[in-house]
């Protein structure tokens, strides 16, 4: 090879680690590494924040045919069960958060957060016989404030997005319909009017949403629906056995009747 052929070979990368091309590359190296940290970490918090949550789920669903004094106690326990969900696993995601761009780990959260509204909102309804708003779920995950605790100058919060919200929300349905199946067969049939009327008033507000391109959304309005399907039989054949019917032997009448089951209905 001539002196031309030599000048105009190319010249070999230079590979040494003190390079601003290698150290750029650790860098984001080492940023990529530390985001996938956190997003595994809150992951596992969520899981952990689904398990309990679906516990206390759990629980007010046994609240049906109880006495007054173990409703009370069930309540309380749930409401003590919610808080401490609220200060430890969703406050450590709430610091994991902390400055970074919460929309980045949504995904990471999204069914802890869901299910966490699902409890919430279903031990809300128990409470007051109202839903819960989508400003009460946010409050309620949003920490650090200074007359709690010093330390933390800004407050923390697990984003709570309208349509984690909504999804959260739409579970909810299924629980209220199970709920009043349960209340009819312990013979109190007024709860079970009232959660008819709760629902079909929900069921207005997620008409209102018009067309719903996402699937999961789509899918537990469907399944909705169907709760309302059931929870209105079961109204009209309550309403409709009355007169056949004595009062005391509609409650077993109703226990028949398995709110799982995806039958046509009572009649």
């Amino acid at each position: 090879m001539g002196d031309h052929g030599r000048r105009n070979a190319k010249k070999p990368p230079d590979t040494s680690q003190d390079t601003p091309l290698m150290t750029l590359f650790r860098v984001y190296s080492k940023a990529l590494d530390e985001k996938n940290d956190k997003y595994e970490r809150i992951y596992k918090t969520s899981r952990d924040v689904t398990v309990r949550s679906k516990r206390v789920i759990f629980s007010l669903q046994r609240i049906p045919g109880l006495s007054e004094e173990e409703k009370e106690a069930l309540m309380v326990s749930a409401t003590n069960e919610l808080h401490d969900i609220e200060r430890t696993l969703l406050k450590h995601i709430a610091m994991e958060l902390r400055d970074e761009e919460p929309h980045q780990f949504v995904n990471a959260f999204t069914s802890g957060i869901q299910e966490y509204i699902e409890a919430v909102s279903f031990h809300h309804f128990l409470l007051t016989g109202t839903i819960i708003s989508h400003e009460e779920v946010q409050r309620r995950v949003t920490f650090g404030n200074q007359e709690e605790d010093q330390t933390d100058l800004v407050p923390l919060s697990v984003l709570v997005q309208p349509k984690e919200y909504i999804l959260g929300i739409a579970d909810l349905t299924g629980e209220l319909m199970r709920f009043c199946i349960k209340s009819v067969s312990t013979g109190d049939f007024e709860k079970c009017y009232k959660i008819c009327e709760v629902l079909k008033k929900m069921h207005g507000g997620f008409l209102s949403l018009g067309y719903i391109p996402a699937k999961d959304l789509y899918n537990k309005v469907t399944v909705f629906r169907s709760s309302l399907h059931k929870v209105e039989e079961a109204c009209y054949s309550l309403q409709l056995r009355k007169s056949e019917v004595p009062a005391e032997m509609l409650g077993d009448l109703f226990a028949l009747y398995d709110a799982d089951d995806h039958s046509t209905g009572f009649m």
